[in-house]
């Protein structure tokens, strides 16, 4: 049965909650989001309260994190959010300190709107910075300015949102070393809490993609995007920022995102909006993408219905669910993986199941096992992490 998949599970759970409406598209984006969609967005925001209530949470399902994500949260108005943080607490036991995280753009924050957020419960934003070069957010068509970056971080501060959280890409055509520095020298200098560097991914149907297809633009080699990587890494740790996960920095210990930490741990999290997806009961949970569609689908399905704009629910076996452990927790540079956490959630040991990969990854200097036993990714081997992770994929 699948009840007897887990003998232990992490009593918190989480919500996503996903937004899917922008002014325009960045080049690089492939994300569930629309633009020009805006008439849309007071009938989303009644069909996103609609699914919330939807849901049966455990009694003793205590939420710790809310997410926000996008597209751009921030295309809401304050009410329309306050709406659905209201939905949210009626329906879910939220922990006093629970981190409640909304995605902006920095050309969205006024002091009226960053105080409406925190008036509603809002207590971490991450902002998509991306850039400190005005050449490059223009490349990657982004609406806002280094300047107003500097602006809505401040802003946010005096409306008493300190968790800041900032979002910058590296390996963008026409990116250099000089200013890439210069970008993480901009956001060092913010006292922003936390950064996520992402690496540039090209998504087929982006107009990136069109772009470097057609020629108009090309990739940095790979050494370039590599010593990008390094680079940060130095500079972050000489700024003092604690490198716990494969892409991302904290100030401090408590400043650690703790919604993508239940992603990395694989806990229970339930994912809301077009696009959204969960992973609730040993279940994945994929929403319907189109806006139009899923405004349609929770409104005309059963009131019964726990998922009403599921596309796909797939049940994860046991062994699936050891896999994903196995690789995301190998993403926490710090934390990694433990025995007591892994046994006490399955019941056995993790050499019981994974001996020769461990072996393997050891041999090839991938992985080693800290002095209490706990197995880590080895510093120097980030860039090729994807070498630890396929050793368990069947």
């Amino acid at each position: 049965m699948q009840s007897a998949i887990i003998s232990y599970m992490e009593p918190k759970v989480s919500l996503y909650i996903h937004i899917p409406f922008c002014k325009t598209r960045c080049f690089y984006c492939d994300f569930n989001s629309f633009a020009g969609k805006d008439h849309l967005i007071s009938d989303y925001v009644s069909a996103l309260c609609n699914e919330i209530t939807r849901q049966e949470p455990y009694e003793n399902d205590a939420v710790h994190s809310v997410y926000f994500g996008g597209g751009t949260p921030s295309r809401l108005a304050p009410s329309e959010t306050g709406r659905v943080m209201a939905a949210v607490q009626n329906c879910f036991r939220l922990m006093p300190d629970a981190e409640i995280t909304f995605e902006m753009n920095p050309c969205d924050v006024t002091a009226d709107y960053a105080a409406a957020l925190a008036a509603s419960g809002i207590n971490r934003v991450s902002l998509g910075m991306q850039s400190a070069i005005p050449e490059e957010l223009k490349r990657m068509n982004r609406r806002h300015t280094p300047e107003q970056t500097v602006l809505a971080v401040e802003t946010l501060q005096n409306a008493g949102i300190q968790n800041i959280s900032l979002d910058l890409i590296y390996g963008y055509p026409g990116q250099t070393l000089e200013n890439w520095l210069l970008s993480l020298q901009a956001a060092a200098g913010l006292d922003a809490k936390h950064i996520s560097l992402y690496a540039l991914s090209v998504e087929d149907g982006s107009a990136l993609r069109r772009q470097l297809e057609t020629g108009k633009l090309t990739l940095p080699d790979e050494e370039l995007t590599v010593a990008m990587y390094d680079l940060a890494a130095e500079f972050l740790a000489e700024k003092g920022f604690q490198h716990y996960e494969i892409s991302n920095w904290a100030s401090e210990e408590i400043y650690e995102s703790q919604h993508n930490k239940q992603y990395w741990f694989v806990n229970p999290y339930y994912g809301f909006g077009a696009g959204a997806h969960g992973w609730i009961d040993h279940r994945r949970i994929r929403n319907t993408g189109g806006i139009e569609d899923y405004i349609r689908e929770v409104n005309t399905s059963d009131f019964d219905k726990r998922f009403p704009a599921a596309a796909e629910i797939t049940p994860q076996s046991r062994r699936v669910e050891m896999q994903d452990v196995m690789m995301l927790g190998l993403r926490m540079l710090l934390e990694g993986i433990t025995e007591d956490r892994f046994r006490s959630r399955f019941g056995i040991g993790i050499e019981d199941v994974f001996r020769r990969e461990i072996k393997h990854l050891e041999r090839k200097e991938l992985i080693h096992r800290g002095q209490d036993g706990r197995f880590l990714l080895n510093p120097d081997k980030v860039m090729v992490a994807n070498q630890a992770f396929i050793e368990f994929v069947d």
